[in-house]
């Protein structure tokens, strides 16, 4: 075990206050220095004892890792085998794929001892330099998703060695360019690069995200709600795009190109044809997402939000940002049970927008997890019905909504169980009187003596609206509509905590980016 330098703590006998820290605290628009200035820091002790240990195993690997390399023969796959080989085992590739990024890999470093840890406070080591204090590290990035910008290494050194004031607030001493090194100092980027790396591979972002939202469901910062709602979004990627010619799905056909990240090879050799090292993704879990404004080549996530407060609950990257939107639902919904079994447990309806309008799906839901799963129709695909409707009908959009012939669409009215039928009827004018009055087509359409044509479908003729909760009904437009908060809650996480573009490749390290945004949005929530 790894014991820190002392165990006895000499309370500080004089403490300095800065003018400037002075100034920032008298300051109502500067959220981040009162943050990180009441930081519950001892809810994060056993991070802290992870990260060490992480930080020890890191160090021994790369010296093992050395001398592996060496002894390696030569890789003998090329370059486009690699590259089909990357490609097949994508999860759109791959069924038995995972869809979410999983939890980081475990640590397997000396124990140290946490009941030792505080900010200051770092494990002892009998050789080598001291390492930097994980609080002021830890601070050192959060502080950057509180300002609004990116919580990466290289604008968190850049931020430390410009700004005196943010140092200090984070825990870190000037170094002394005349002087010894001391381990309060600034670390440099390097050093910043490796910690940010060592969080994002053992999951230690998303551990803390963790305990901070469930310490604010705990103390009712955060109220239970019945409703959450789900949804994916993206990130631009920080790589180039590639593509790959795959054999085409039907027989006689052409082959496609498909796009996938660049392949490579994760060293510095001068002849990486040849050299030992493995070829992987550049960008491993990046991918094209479609959007209504077009493609873009970025990371996708699953998001999971409280509809009434605003409040985002939990954010997990896809393993590949061309997985289709309704693949995250199930198993997004099977983390948060892992992770707030208690809150889920009140949960009773989670709506989504169209991507997840599938009878399957929603049955599936019902049944794990005994949760209603609401989402508008999804059109895409669907053809307008022209064959067998009802008198004075013209079609049936896919939408649902029949339409007569005067081409005035008609308002759904309810269900009839007894006899499993859809009930329409034509719509009042802007006068209050019924469009029917006055058609040309009236007496082909309603009924001797009728005001206003009423129409009933068989349940049969539009098997994707749902009877026990129409699509069409008010209920269910009232219901839907709570849906926007999560379109808020990803303004905040990609423009207010951070910026859309990713610095780091990879879905750990997107994993990470998520956890360190949702991590800072529930801490402005603690402190407030």
């Amino acid at each position: 075990m790894i014991a820190t330098a002392s165990t006895v703590v000499q309370l500080p006998l004089i403490h300095t206050v800065e003018t400037d820290d002075l100034y920032l605290q008298q300051l109502d628009g500067v959220l981040w220095f009162p943050v990180l200035r009441d930081l519950n820091w001892r809810l994060y002790v056993p991070v802290a004892a992870r990260y060490y240990e992480g930080l020890w195993q890191f160090n021994v690997e790369q010296a093992q890792r050395r001398d592996e390399v060496l002894a390696r023969a030569p890789n003998p796959e090329t370059r486009e085998d690699a590259k089909q080989r990357l490609f097949e085992e994508r999860p759109t590739q791959c069924g038995d794929a995972a869809i979410l990024c999983g939890p980081g890999v475990p640590v397997q470093g000396v124990p140290v001892d946490a009941s030792q840890l505080r900010p200051g406070a770092v494990p002892y080591r009998l050789a080598g330099r001291q390492p930097k204090c994980f609080f002021a590290m830890m601070k050192a990035f959060l502080g950057l998703a509180l300002r609004g910008r990116k919580p990466e290494a290289e604008h968190v050194h850049d931020e430390l060695v410009s700004n005196p004031a943010y140092a200090r607030a984070c825990g870190f001493t000037l170094p002394d360019p005349r002087g010894a090194y001391r381990q309060s100092d600034v670390p440099g980027l390097r050093k910043l690069e490796q910690f940010d790396q060592i969080m994002d591979r053992h999951g230690l972002w998303g551990e803390m995200s963790r305990m901070q939202v469930q310490s604010n469901l705990t103390a009712k910062l955060v109220e239970p709600e019945t409703t959450l709602a789900h949804d994916t979004v993206h990130y631009h990627a920080n790589s180039a795009l590639r593509s790959v010619e795959v054999a085409p799905t039907k027989k006689g056909g052409k082959p496609r190109r498909v796009s996938h990240p660049r392949t490579t090879k994760a060293c510095r050799c001068k002849d990486r044809a040849q050299c030992s090292h493995p070829w992987v993704s550049a960008d491993e879990g990046a991918g094209t997402v479609n959007k209504s404004t077009g493609k873009v080549w970025g990371h996708k996530a699953s998001t999971i939000g409280l509809v009434n407060q605003g409040v985002i609950l939990d954010a997990v990257a896809m393993t590949d940002a061309a997985s289709h939107d309704s693949k995250s639902v199930l198993p997004h919904l099977d983390r948060v049970r892992e992770r707030f079994p208690e809150f889920l447990a009140q949960v009773t309806r989670v709506v989504d927008d169209s991507a997840a309008d599938s009878a399957e799906l929603k049955k599936s839901v019902l049944k794990d997890y005994g949760i209603q799963l609401l989402a508008p129709i999804n059109v895409r695909g669907r053809k307008v019905l022209k064959q067998e409707l009802p008198r004075g009908i013209d079609r049936i959009e896919p939408t649902g909504t029949p339409v007569c012939k005067a081409g005035i669409p008609l308002d759904f009215l309810g269900c009839r169980h007894t006899t499993e039928h859809f009930l329409f009827r034509a719509p009042l004018a802007t006068d209050g009187k019924p469009v029917c009055t006055g058609c040309a087509l009236r007496d082909a359409c309603c009924r001797a003596g009728g005001e206003r044509r009423q129409v009933s479908i068989p349940f049969a003729r539009m098997p994707w609206i749902d009877p026990e909760m129409p699509q069409l009904s008010r209920t269910f437009h009232l219901a839907i509509a709570k849906r926007t908060a999560i379109e808020r809650i990803h303004k905040l996480m990609k423009f207010d905590y951070g910026d859309e573009t990713l610095s780091k490749r990879g879905t750990p390290a997107f994993q990470g980016r998520l956890d360190k945004t949702v991590l800072a949005m529930h801490l402005v929530i603690a402190h407030r």
